[in-house]
């Protein structure tokens, strides 16, 4: 019976081990779309400022994943998987009020700012939303930052609206649209992609400024959502040499001079 007791002893104490390091032992479910240069797939795994921070993240807190575990999948699919399996986790997410009791939150990851971006030699200058209806735009069509321009009154009659923000960089450069609203980094990424100087081009007006964080689902240990917090605070502070380690991810990615 003494070895009955023992087995039973140890079978309570296991139950008594911290949620956390049952969760650092689960099947995560990591999701992410497309959104260079935060998230993106190259070479058939997922790459990008975001997921670089998240592979650290997890490592030191002993939790084994690779990029092979993350999944891109379209938002609308991975936005309702989160919020239903337990294990998942969604980047690049905006935290927002809407969003806030949906999610336990790891953040901010970095931020995010939608604008209107132009050539420095053109020297626009936007005191005001009415400035906007004296320049052509460029815009994708239906996305965030056309239904924020759309909001602040400038008509459809001014807007240059095409689905590839490839397309709409070329024609900034070329000079067949005055302005580009599009996410500023990503809009930087694509340029350096493109063999385009992004030190050329400025951010002439700000549409939103947003920061962007890992969205676990709500039943998520808090144990290890506070652990995941304070650890990327501590990759947010510089070191000796003073950069920290998100800066040297976000400058692989965005500091790379055009050749």
């Amino acid at each position: 019976m003494k070895g009955f007791h023992s087995v039973v002893s140890l079978f309570i104490l296991l139950l008594w081990l911290p949620a956390s390091s049952a969760l650092s032992q689960e099947n995560w479910n990591i999701m992410t779309e497309e959104l260079p240069p935060y998230n993106f797939a190259l070479d058939k795994q997922v790459h990008g400022i975001s997921a670089d921070i998240l592979l650290q993240l997890m490592a030191k807190n002993n939790i084994a994943i690779d990029r092979g575990d993350i999944q891109l999948l379209p938002w609308p699919r991975a936005y309702i998987m989160v919020q239903n399996k337990p294990g998942s986790v969604l980047f690049s997410t905006a935290r927002t009020p809407q969003r806030e009791e949906l999610f336990k939150w790891v953040g901010p990851i970095t931020d995010l700012t939608i604008g209107l971006i132009a050539l420095k030699k053109n020297n626009i200058q936007l005191q005001s939303p009415e400035d906007l209806k004296t320049y052509r735009i460029g815009t994708i069509r239906h996305g965030a930052p056309e239904q924020l321009i759309l909001k602040l009154g400038v008509e459809e009659k001014h807007l240059d609206r095409i689905a590839s923000p490839e397309s709409n960089i070329k024609k900034l450069q070329a000079g067949r649209i005055d302005l580009f609203a599009f996410n500023v980094p990503s809009t930087r990424y694509l340029m350096i992609k493109l063999g385009i100087n992004p030190d050329n081009y400025e951010t002439v007006y700000t549409l939103r400024q947003a920061d962007l964080y890992y969205a676990f689902h709500n039943d998520t240990d808090e144990q290890l959502i506070q652990a995941l917090n304070t650890t990327l605070q501590e990759l947010h502070q510089p070191d000796t040499s003073g950069k920290s380690s998100v800066e040297r991810i976000v400058d692989n990615y965005l500091n790379v001079s055009v050749k």
